[in-house]
């Protein structure tokens, strides 16, 4: 008796549960919004590279710190912040010299080589060709590149998925309305992890420092959401 009344009561459950699932009268409508914020930059990523060669492992390995620890030290006193120094990339590269020489030199360099990558993050954003001077002034052999960004990217994502749900609703009501329904209410809302784009800005590349003071122009950043909406709709 128990267990035919546990049968009864599960077969109860499941025919509501597909009653509920039907909804007769309701229609479900796919819809996909975007939406872009651009905002002025309030932050810079100067990345910089030091090279040193020399014949000896330890030799070219203390040239490469001691030109790094300088760079340090000229950022410090433009009040740039040590833990806003951070490095990228280290390698020590071993290039034999060839048994025989080339008759015409090429310039090659022999024994080993460190290579040396680093950011700099710049949070008064003026003063951006000012580090890029200085961290060449201090033995910097490149600069790979000055990018602007956002200092809070959670404030301008919210913005952008704000605006991309108002897309998504905007394009369902206009399919509502041409079928003769109206929207009253959302099902699920889907937003993938690459629905937003990450903030780009101008890139500036620095090949060599002149007696010229570097100057950067800046664009806005902009950062975009994407969104998938299931609306309900009824007559």
């Amino acid at each position: 008796m128990k267990r035919t009344f546990l049968c009864l009561l599960a077969t109860f459950f499941l025919s509501g549960s597909f009653a509920a699932a039907a909804q007769p009268g309701i229609t479900e409508i796919t819809t996909s919004g975007t939406a872009s914020v651009s905002l002025p930059p309030d932050t810079a990523t100067v990345r910089a590279a030091v090279q040193t060669y020399a014949a000896s492992a330890n030799d070219a390995i203390s040239q490469n710190n001691a030109i790094y620890d300088r760079i340090v030290a000229a950022l410090a006193k433009l009040g740039i912040a040590r833990a806003d120094v951070a490095l990228d990339y280290y390698n020590v590269r071993y290039h034999p010299r060839p048994p025989v020489m080339p008759a015409a030199p090429t310039g090659e360099q022999y024994g080993y080589t460190v290579a040396r990558t680093f950011q700099v993050t710049v949070r008064k954003i003026a003063m951006a060709g000012t580090v890029t001077d200085a961290c060449i002034d201090a033995g910097a052999t490149e600069i790979n590149g000055v990018s602007f960004g956002l200092s809070d990217r959670v404030a301008a994502r919210v913005q952008a998925i704000t605006k991309a749900i108002a897309d998504a609703r905007a394009n369902a009501e206009t399919i509502a309305r041409s079928a003769g329904l109206r929207i009253v209410s959302i099902k699920s809302i889907a937003y993938p992890d690459n629905g937003y784009a990450e903030p780009t800005g101008m890139i500036a590349h620095v090949a060599a420092r002149s007696s010229v003071p570097t100057n950067l122009d800046q664009g806005n950043v902009s950062e975009t959401a994407s969104v998938r909406v299931i609306f309900l709709a009824e007559p």
